[in-house]
């Protein structure tokens, strides 16, 4: 991801002083005119400033914007200015030689918005100094009087036209939230707008976006934090709260991370965090919360979200936790119809995975077997996740199960099985029983299935395709009252005729009707009519 140094892009790039020595190569790095905001704070919170205040001020007579970042940490002696502040820079009366000093790097980003003047105002030991930095690298630095506080302020001013105001008070606001979200002092930027003063708080808790799932670890030092949760492919480094470096290559796996730890740092370029001892403590120390932390926070919730009925929730968390490739040893889910008192299941406990998006006769009949069904909104994507994170086949329940309700039989009903029973007997094998019933599920919209019981009950897919006339293994005859020759044989006047047709038609799909039984069924049917 892009930083807020020599790669970072973007519309806003510095137009710095440039000169033919080092510090025109320091003040380049920062591409982002905003990069001053995080060196400015870095440098308040390592003086032990207790709050940070950013104030934005513009005067438009002057057409000039001020920028101040003022802190109340311990300030700053002339030794630390001179020897430490500005060593990138030089003196007005010395003409001293550039020098590189670790301070003075950060300090070299006030630069990079091409300020007319930075001013800046320390106090410490009861004395204060006033350092005025200009655009061509040369600097006043003198004693400004006596102090009662410490704490530093640094102010910039930069030319701006009105109309360039609002969208550099955004771009303020963005960059203090992107590098300074998780300071560990309070930070508050200020705007003096012409409509009165706006006031808004910087920092938050170290923690993750949009995750269902996240946890927070402290080492037993107490230095190192990590927070991980499920979500796309993230880890930012932080050092006190500001933000070192974010990137999206997967150093802990197919998670997101935040890492807290002081003894984190930039590299000299500034757009990584050193790759050292503490980069890698830190990453193993966050794959250790992984493992561990993490995966039992997300069983947990999941099974929580489950509990509650939350299904949304649920297919979400299952699709982060498969795509992070989190090894969950229990995957509790909802439930379309309870079992005894349980909503949910483990779907690992089962040894086919049924499941459907809505309650049905079926899921009801196979919740009374005690049969769990799982309750989904995307079935295939579903099916998909579960196979490949856990390895178990799951199967949309009304594609192979079949759930068989007897109905109450009329006298006319009666009549029309007993005339088709005996066609039957004559012209092929009497099936031995003939139910009317109700089907729900893969047969529902088929004329007949074999039945494995005269009760109500589920038959699978194969076993409903069996064929009922079979000798050793006779099994039930169930005809679909939803079917419409079922329908229309049972409002039949004459049952000799409905029976006949509906003979013909289940035989047909058994592929038992050949020419001689076609033609006796048809020799019944007119002796019978011509009978009455």
């Amino acid at each position: 991801m892009s930083g807020p140094y020599r790669d970072a892009g973007g519309d806003e790039r510095a137009e710095a002083p440039r000169d033919e020595g080092i510090v025109g190569d320091v003040i380049a790095q920062f591409a982002d005119i905003y990069a001053f905001y995080r060196e400015l704070i870095q440098n308040s919170i390592d003086a032990g400033s207790p709050s940070i205040e950013v104030e934005l001020t513009y005067d438009r007579t002057e057409q000039r914007m001020r920028v101040a970042v003022r802190d109340r940490g311990e300030g700053m002696t002339r030794d630390i200015v001179e020897n430490q502040l500005l060593v990138l820079f030089r003196s007005t009366k010395e003409k001293d030689n550039t020098k590189i000093g670790k301070f003075g790097i950060g300090f070299a980003s006030v630069l990079a918005p091409n300020p007319e003047v930075v001013t800046v105002q320390t106090a410490r030991d009861k004395r204060r100094l006033t350092l005025y930095l200009y655009r061509d690298l040369s600097y006043e630095l003198f004693d400004a009087g006596p102090a009662t506080l410490n704490g530093t302020t640094v102010e910039l001013t930069l030319v701006m036209k009105p109309q360039e105001v609002d969208k550099f008070a955004v771009s303020t606001l963005d960059a203090l939230t992107r590098w300074c979200r998780h300071a560990t002092v309070p930070i508050e930027l200020i705007e003096n707008r012409a409509d009165g003063k706006v006031t808004k708080r910087i920092d938050s808790p170290l923690g993750l976006a949009s995750t269902l799932v996240e946890v927070t670890r402290v080492t037993d030092d107490g230095q190192l934090t990590v927070v991980v949760g499920l979500g796309a492919p993230y880890v930012g480094f932080f050092n006190h709260g500001l933000m070192l470096h974010e990137t999206t290559e997967p150093l802990i796996g197919k998670l997101c991370a935040k890492i807290q730890d002081p003894r984190l740092g930039h590299t000299l370029s500034r757009d990584d965090v050193r790759r050292d001892a503490s980069f890698d403590r830190a990453i193993a120390f966050a794959k250790e919360v992984v493992q561990g932390d993490l995966t039992r926070a997300a069983e947990a919730r999941l099974r929580e979200l489950a509990e509650t009925g939350k299904l949304a929730d649920v297919e979400r968390l299952v699709s982060a936790a498969i795509a992070a490739e989190i090894p969950l040893e229990r995957w509790v889910l909802p439930l379309v119809e309870p079992i005894g008192e349980s909503k949910v299941a483990d779907i690992r406990q089962t040894r086919r995975a049924w499941v459907t998006d809505t309650s049905t006769p079926l899921t009801v009949a196979l919740a009374r077997q005690g049969i769990p069904v799982f309750l989904c909104s995307d079935i295939e994507l579903f099916a998909a996740d579960i196979d490949r994170a856990v390895g178990c086949k799951v199967h949309r329940v009304e594609r192979w199960l079949t759930c068989v309700s007897p109905v109450e039989r009329t006298p006319h009903d009666e009549a029309l099985l007993a005339t088709l029973v005996d066609i039957l007997d004559d012209v092929y094998r009497d099936p031995g029983a003939i139910m009317l019933a109700e089907l729900v599920g893969a047969h529902a919209d088929g004329l007949a299935i074999s039945g494995t019981s005269s009760d109500a009950h589920v038959v699978d897919r194969d076993a409903a395709a069996k064929n009922p006339f079979a000798l050793l293994a006779r099994r039930p005859l169930v005809l679909s009252v939803g079917h419409p020759l079922v329908q229309a044989a049972r409002t039949h006047d004459d049952p000799q005729l409905a029976a006949a047709h509906l003979a013909r038609a289940v035989l047909l799909q058994h592929r038992l009707l050949d020419e001689v039984r076609s033609v006796r069924i048809l020799e019944r049917a007119l002796a019978n009519s011509g009978a009455r």
